[in-house]
């Protein structure tokens, strides 16, 4: 394969990987919206509004709970990619970075939350940050916030799908970090984690290309 198809086919992975976090499969009043909204992650401009809509009001009728809210933060960069502005761009990615900040406060002052919600709160945030242009400041953070998940105590009990997810998130920022050992590593845990999944197939085909 070319250099350059390689890379529009990363590029191409990159944007279908953002938000691949399926932290609890019985999660019934989180699994519709999700669905939704990795629909709209992949490009689906319809379903990104419909994301913006179930989450904010998920939030609303669930105002402490910092994982819708960070569903909805993210729905709103979502919207920021799409604007065809570059004001509107700014301003609705900026919006929705402080609906993430505040999920995140919310999740440090909450004691009693179960780990499933806590780390997808935390990929969720985590995945926007890294995935935003470089000019909003947030790349460290969202590295920092990635391996915080690696490092959870829980992250061994969580689904095959969500730490698959985490494994590849890890994978492309060592990539674009430029450590090739720790890119081929976090791709095969990917790949060993769940062959058949979605995340498990993008790094199968990453692999073939080292």
């Amino acid at each position: 394969m070319n250099l350059n198809y390689a890379l529009r086919f990363f590029l191409v992975v990159l944007l279908m990987a953002v938000f691949p976090a399926q932290a609890d499969d019985s999660d019934s009043v989180l699994t519709e919206p999700r669905n939704i909204f990795l629909q709209a992650v992949d490009g689906d401009k319809r379903a990104v509004r419909t994301a913006v809509k179930r989450f904010r009001s998920l939030s609303l009728s669930n105002p402490t709970d910092p994982v819708f809210l960070a569903y909805y933060g993210a729905s709103i960069t979502l919207k920021g990619r799409d604007a065809a502005k570059s004001i509107d761009k700014q301003s609705l990615t900026e919006d929705g970075l402080g609906k993430i900040d505040r999920a995140l406060k919310l999740l440090s002052d909450t004691n009693h939350y179960p780990s499933s919600k806590r780390l997808d709160t935390l990929l969720v945030a985590a995945n926007s940050f890294v995935h935003i242009p470089s000019f909003f400041n947030r790349y460290e953070r969202g590295k920092q916030l990635l391996y915080e998940i690696l490092e959870h105590n829980d992250f061994n009990e969580m689904a095959v799908r969500f730490k698959a997810a985490t494994y590849f998130t890890a994978a492309l920022i060592t990539r674009g970090d430029g450590d090739d050992n720790q890119y081929r590593r976090f791709l095969e845990l990917t790949v060993n984690t769940d062959p058949q999944g979605r995340n498990g197939h993008f790094a199968s085909a990453l692999l073939e290309e080292l």
